[in-house]
């Protein structure tokens, strides 16, 4: 399967992706640091820059056909660890009209909890509105043999082919949704 790799960072996505047996086959990374790591590790592959300018068209004029999208929105606005500086402007938007734009079978996507309730519940829709199942998990995310963990919220959408929403909720979110209302 062929990946679009939104907000990449140093590729995070990819390289585990890639080694579940994925291609990626293009990135997106507004930071230069980030970009040119990328471009060492994957020299063939194009990094665009600036999500807001990524369209369905340019892909295509590019020859770059996708089967997921995955990305890691930025998390500033929902972060705890901002304490008020939240500040970065919230992108998942831009995220969800690549999507609909491009209907890849598969989305992957991730966030702090800090997302919650509402984000995740923001998310799920926005998937479901554009016609896929969505899965979520709450998932430690820390390494082998280390005590704190790294929570982060998953959200996994496949293209429904009757396009009709579906949400089949990990029962750890729905009970931490539950929790925080």
């Amino acid at each position: 399967m062929r990946v679009l790799d939104l907000f990449s960072g140093i590729g995070g996505f990819s390289l585990g992706l890639e080694r579940a047996g994925m291609t990626t086959v293009a990135f997106c990374e507004v930071a230069e640091f980030p970009r040119r790591v990328l471009a060492k590790h994957w020299p063939n592959v194009p990094i665009y820059e600036d999500i807001r300018a990524l369209t369905v068209e340019l892909l295509r004029r590019d020859g770059v056909h996708v089967d997921v999208i995955a990305g890691g929105f930025p998390c500033q606005p929902f972060s705890t660890a901002a304490r008020g500086r939240n500040n970065a402007v919230d992108l998942w938007g831009e995220m969800h009209r690549l999507v609909r734009e491009v209907r890849p079978r598969w989305v992957l996507a991730e966030n702090v909890p800090g997302l919650r309730p509402t984000g995740v519940d923001r998310v799920a829709a926005d998937l479901e509105s554009a016609g896929y199942t969505v899965w979520t998990f709450n998932l430690d995310t820390a390494p082998a043999g280390r005590h704190r963990g790294r929570r982060r919220l998953i959200f996994v959408a496949h293209a429904n082919g009757d396009g009709q929403p579906r949400r089949a909720v990990n029962a750890e979110v729905a009970k931490l949704s539950a929790v925080s209302r």
